[in-house]
């Protein structure tokens, strides 16, 4: 006589549920991934005549150790073709992922228009990425 694990009482049961009540007992299981998401800003944290630092924090998206935060600027909401960006390392240990970026050359007394957006180091989107934002050099 074989003994009954009783991991395996679960797989049991669910294979005796209608197969909805077995998918929906297994997903309750999972953890859900939240995936990476905007929990402050972005804004301006400061600005000079020539240049800008843009701020903002999401859930630690996991993944590569390694992100990149990413600004798409210009002086048209509707082009942003200039793109700044700034490498971050994340730590499991902290919930919460902060990004700096530090935009260069820009003129003074001028309007910009911007978004953010973060990315893993190989390249691929965390999935985050934020409406237009706007400030003006001094």
């Amino acid at each position: 006589m074989k003994s009954f694990i009783p991991t395996y009482a679960f797989v049991i049961v669910a294979g005796l549920m209608p197969w909805g009540l077995a998918v929906d007992a297994a997903m309750a299981a999972v953890p859900a991934h939240k995936g990476a998401q905007l929990t402050a800003g972005p804004e301006l944290e400061s600005a000079t005549d020539t240049s800008a630092i843009i701020r903002w924090s999401t859930v630690n998206p996991g993944g590569t150790a390694l992100h990149f935060g990413v600004v798409h600027y210009g002086t048209d909401a509707n082009n942003l073709t200039e793109v700044a960006q700034s490498p971050n390392r994340s730590n499991p240990s902290h919930p919460d992922m902060i990004f700096r970026v530090r935009i260069a050359r820009l003129n003074s007394n001028t309007t910009y228009y911007y978004k953010v957006e973060s990315k893993r180091a190989t390249g691929g989107s965390d999935g985050v990425s934020s409406s237009v934002k706007t400030f003006k050099t001094p």
